[in-house]
């Protein structure tokens, strides 16, 4: 009778037990759940992190000063697939104001809309109107850009000394330069100096990439009365080893506004141990008191730089930054005729040992200037570092695009833009493929094979 006492006893202490286990569980879940209705928290694991808005679109919304009219016309489907993107631009913004239209519902009110396909974004903003057929952060932000802005800055790049033009969709060329200035509201137009007589007036900043040749005497001085007059210039230098220096000239107008483009080119060993050339030296520190560096941490990849310096002192009225410089162990090698046969080592005493500057940014004003603003000006140690083969690299686009926003004093476009989503393919070099065949297809496997053999072995001893 007292076991059955004791056994009664005990079911009903496991029974309590079990019931205050189940709420206490419920009690932490439903805790974890309120926690995260109240404060809620993503994690983005993608290599491009393409599920979080970018730099460059939170510093738009954070600086609308008048709300942006969303409207998304699509049905169920379209809205649940397109609403976590929505919703990140509401939650950086409660400017950013969104409803919801299913065309299936109300055809009246899409039919005088104009839409003609589902998943279609309509923004309006400072009376103006856009329509996206395309819903991605890239496009709904550069379509923002576009509606912020009240004109339209030009920004003239310059041809005849052997630049490549704008235009040019070729490896060389500078096309996707010129659609990430058009996104951003900029004009890019083409301008010849000789057959102009002064900086042409609608030319808001002035572009010189990969100049070969010479410059005329008027080019040189339209170019100066031009700073002199608070313009904004931003010139890649050129080096090719075992060619003569042909931009003399250019490089005198530089010296001018306190910047010493020097003899030799950049040479960065680390590069090859990312499977890159020596010549394509790689610039990963970056001056965080400046505007253009701050917030800059992608390394860029600047091929046949050479290198350059700010002038000391500086200048009267003007200040030089440096923005980017090389790794330590790059050295700047100034035998270009040996260096062109395949030579190229560090000379102490000769040669300039990293690390080496490789943007400069200069600001400032003449004495008893007249100018309207001061003069800014851009100077990169290499030109090719922005075309169509290597602005895909790093973080070279967004330091070309950036340095035209600085130069034209439109500092809220700095910014590291959205990336797009890839493939993520895995590129090895030959070290690296070879000790993965050895790892996985030999070591492992005979490892195994191993391992398996002595475990044989000592059971039949036993």
């Amino acid at each position: 009778m007292n076991s059955q006492k004791e056994y009664q006893s005990r079911k009903y202490s496991f029974g309590a037990n079990s019931v205050f286990i189940t709420l206490v569980v419920i009690s932490i879940l439903g805790l974890v759940n309120f926690l995260g209705k109240q404060y809620p928290k993503k994690f983005d694991l993608t290599r491009n992190r393409i599920h979080t808005l970018s730099d460059q679109t939170l510093k738009l919304m954070k600086g609308l000063s008048e709300p942006v009219e969303a409207t998304f016309f699509g049905d169920l489907g379209s809205r649940e697939r397109n609403r976590p993107i929505f919703d990140n631009y509401k939650k950086a913004s409660g400017q950013f104001k969104l409803e919801w239209v299913d065309p299936n519902k109300e055809p009246t009110r899409t039919k005088a809309a104009g839409i003609r396909k589902m998943d279609t974004l309509v923004l309006t903003h400072k009376g103006k109107t856009a329509k996206l057929e395309e819903i991605s952060e890239e496009k709904i932000t550069n379509e923002l850009i576009k509606l912020a802005k009240d004109t339209k800055p030009t920004v003239c790049a310059v041809t005849g000394h052997g630049e490549i033009p704008f235009s040019d969709a070729s490896g060389g060329g500078f096309s996707t330069a010129k659609k990430g200035l058009e996104d951003q509201s900029y004009v890019v137009k083409e301008i010849v100096l000789p057959q102009e007589t002064k900086i042409p007036a609608d030319c808001s900043a002035v572009v010189m990439l990969g100049s070969v040749k010479a410059l005329f005497p008027a080019e040189v001085k339209m170019l100066s009365d031009y700073l002199d007059e608070g313009g904004r210039l931003l010139v890649g230098l050129e080096t090719s080893p075992g060619t003569d220096d042909q931009t003399a000239e250019l490089t005198e107008l530089l010296a001018r506004y306190g910047v010493t483009a020097k003899k030799g080119l950049i040479i960065d060993p680390v590069s090859k141990m990312l499977g890159v050339d020596a010549s394509v030296p790689i610039f990963a520190t970056f001056n965080k008191e400046t505007a253009l560096g701050k917030d800059f941490s992608s390394q860029c990849f600047f091929p046949f730089s050479r290198p350059i310096d700010p002038a000391a002192p500086a200048p009267e009225g003007f200040k030089i930054d440096w923005v980017a410089r090389s790794t330590p162990k790059s050295f700047a090698e100034t035998d270009l005729a040996g260096l062109a046969k395949g030579m190229a080592q560090f000379n102490e005493g000769a040669d300039l040992k990293g690390p080496l500057n490789g943007v400069l940014a200069v600001n400032g004003k003449k004495k008893d200037s007249k100018a309207p603003h001061e003069t800014r000006l851009v100077v990169f140690s290499s030109s090719q570092f922005a075309n169509n083969q290597f602005s895909r690299f790093g973080g070279n686009l967004d330091l070309f695009l950036n340095s035209v926003s600085w130069a034209l004093e439109d500092e809220s476009m700095i910014s590291i833009r959205a990336k797009e989503e890839d493939p993520g393919k895995i590129e090895l070099t030959q070290n690296q493929g070879v000790a993965i065949f050895w790892l996985c297809v030999v070591l492992i496997p005979l490892a195994i094979a191993v391992l398996g053999i002595v475990i044989w072995v000592r059971r039949k001893k036993l």
